[in-house]
């Protein structure tokens, strides 16, 4: 090993180490510029929110992560640090080894990630069996067990998805991701499809399961009341980038970039009395044909001509709090 490799493995984080990630679709002649040159650290036992729009490359850094996106029409890169292996180096044989076993994903329609012509428990049990040694029996054992721990009775195991409420699919999904004790768990919207009361419960299932177990977690959102229960760190996504990034405390006390503090504003507030929400007004860039400089700036009241020039850098607010916003101190005289 050269010491220019020995000096960049001895700075890859411990568990998740993600550096400038890509990601780029190919749809009818035009390339997709989803995700763009992300770079963000992840601890053992930590839970890190990425929040934003629909449509903001969330779903993509997960996939990108797991390599599931798709092969023909996707293509991504950079480097993916896990345990200190760059993931995106490894061959496909390599990574079937750690998807669901060491890193699993709850996808967000739980209708549709169920296969309905299958009972569930040989859905729990099939993953088991891919990545232990031992019998089919004990696999079924193992697929009961799962079910009680996420609150279904173990004699649901031979039922069809269709037989199951949304919830109760939600947390067959879980109990499918959990099966293997993963290290990291990428929970891509797993309450979306689901009612309120559903969804408290889902929440409370997942922050119980990833305490039981210490699983990390990297949770998809754009429901700030659910990063609030759940996460440790925030990172706001945007266009594809992370425009914001820190403790849940800091980004929830201080936000700084006018894209954070606009998806706050467009929260109902109990404390004032207000008949009116405040949308952040516009719509994402066209990921097609990304403007320059930021990304934010056709939709932000600030912008000025400079906002639309060149690379914005990341400026450190306070320890670990990173915005790119180059009129932060004008903005918050202005305030």
């Amino acid at each position: 090993m050269s010491a220019d490799e020995k000096k960049k493995a001895a700075d890859i984080g411990e568990f998740l180490d993600v550096r400038n990630l890509t990601v780029q679709y190919t749809s009818m002649g035009s390339v997709i510029h989803a995700v763009n040159g992300i770079s963000f650290r992840l601890n053992k036992g930590e839970t890190l929110a990425l929040v934003g729009e629909t449509g903001a490359g969330k779903t993509s850094i997960a996939k990108a992560i797991l390599r599931i996106l798709p092969d023909v029409s996707a293509k991504s890169g950079g480097e993916v640090y896990f345990q200190g292996t760059d993931m995106m180096k490894l061959k496909e044989k390599e990574m079937q080894k750690i998807r669901g076993h060491k890193i699993s994903m709850i996808f967000q329609d739980p209708m549709t990630a169920l296969n309905p012509t299958m009972r569930i428990g040989r859905q729990i049990s099939e993953v088991v069996s891919a990545h232990r040694n031992i019998s089919k029996e004990e696999a079924e054992i193992e697929g009961k067990r799962m079910l009680e721990l996420v609150g279904i009775p173990a004699e649901r195991y031979n039922e069809f998805p269709h037989q199951f409420s949304g919830g109760m699919k939600q947390r067959v999904v879980i109990a499918i991701a959990l099966a293997c004790n993963p290290e990291l768990l990428l929970a891509d919207e797993p309450t979306t499809a689901l009612d309120v009361t559903i969804q408290a419960q889902v929440l409370e299932l997942i922050n119980d399961l990833k305490e039981r177990l210490n699983t990390s977690m990297i949770l998809i959102t754009h429901d700030l009341g659910v990063v609030n229960e759940t996460c440790d760190n925030v990172a706001v996504v945007y266009a594809g980038k992370i425009i914001e990034s820190g403790k849940k405390y800091d980004i929830f006390k201080h936000p700084a970039h006018p894209y954070t503090n606009g998806l706050f504003g467009a929260l109902p507030n109990m404390n004032l009395n207000s008949s009116r929400l405040r949308p952040i007004e516009g719509l994402l860039p066209d990921p097609t044909n990304l403007p320059a400089g930021c990304a934010f700036a056709p939709r932000c009241p600030h912008a000025t001509d400079k906002c639309r020039q060149g690379t914005i850098p990341a400026v450190e607010l306070e320890p670990g709090h990173f915005c790119e916003c180059i009129r932060l101190d004008e903005i918050r005289k202005e305030r």
